[in-house]
């Protein structure tokens, strides 16, 4: 019976090549979506991930994922410094403002306010500058991407002006952080810059990233600071997987 059912699948050599191909087609197909589909969402999460120096992200209950926020109170900071087992704990902004060169291209862009004195969060893949030259007056890094939507055709340079909320900012680096969900430019500036790109609120602070003590896992210092300030804490890992879902 194997033999006859054998014939009659090959019998025929055209059939046969043409339903191998088929199946083969499909399959590549199947999985090239699901790729796609799973490179996408995996995007949601792609600013948790670039911040290297952080262990802990700490944001208010409501908060659900990145994208979608609830201002912490300057307060909060410090009652996340309280927690037995910090090592350190300072505060993330995260803003929508619309950035605009002099040459008239303009785009919404996602701005990161990291810590004044620490620089914590800043991206550490450079492509062109020093995350370092944060410290200056007035001057933000952009991701290579972001630089590309905002100088089409032109090669990467820094030392470029661009204007963020009626205020002239300088280039002073071109990062390789990874895409976002949404395609907007990625800037990174300090925290005290980042306010005055969108304008002052009561309430600005988004984030706390935190790092444990040597001997105290993230997981457990999570545990501590929700028992002990109420706030939302996960580790990086876990807010990744927050962000996907």
């Amino acid at each position: 019976m194997n033999f006859v059912a054998w014939r009659m699948l090959t019998g025929d050599r055209a059939k046969y090549w043409g339903l191998i191909f088929a199946i083969a087609f499909s399959t590549f197909l199947l999985e090239n979506q699901t790729s796609i589909f799973a490179g996408i969402m995996i995007r949601t999460g792609s600013q948790i991930r670039d911040v290297t120096d952080a262990d802990v992200w700490v944001m208010d209950p409501a908060t659900k994922y990145f994208e979608e926020t609830k201002a912490l109170k300057d307060t909060d900071l410090l009652r996340v410094r309280g927690v037995n087992g910090v090592d350190y704990a300072v505060r993330l902004f995260k803003g929508q403002p619309v950035a605009r060169t002099s040459q008239g291209n303009f785009s919404a862009a996602v701005v990161l306010g990291v810590d004044d004195a620490t620089l914590v969060g800043a991206p550490r893949r450079m492509r062109l500058g020093s995350w370092e030259r944060l410290r200056e007056p007035d001057s933000i890094v952009i991701d290579r991407a972001g630089y590309t939507l905002l100088f089409p055709g032109e090669p990467l340079e820094i030392e470029r002006n661009l204007e963020m909320n009626d205020h002239l900012v300088k280039i002073v680096g071109i990062s390789d952080a990874s895409a976002p969900f949404a395609s907007f430019p990625i800037i990174h500036a300090r925290y005290s810059e980042a306010l005055r790109f969108l304008g002052r609120e009561r309430s600005q602070m988004l984030f706390v990233l935190a790092r444990p003590v040597a001997g105290v896992s993230g997981q457990e210092l999570t545990r501590r600071i929700q028992q002990q300030t109420s706030l939302k804490a996960r580790t990086s890992e876990e807010f990744q997987w927050d962000c996907i879902r």
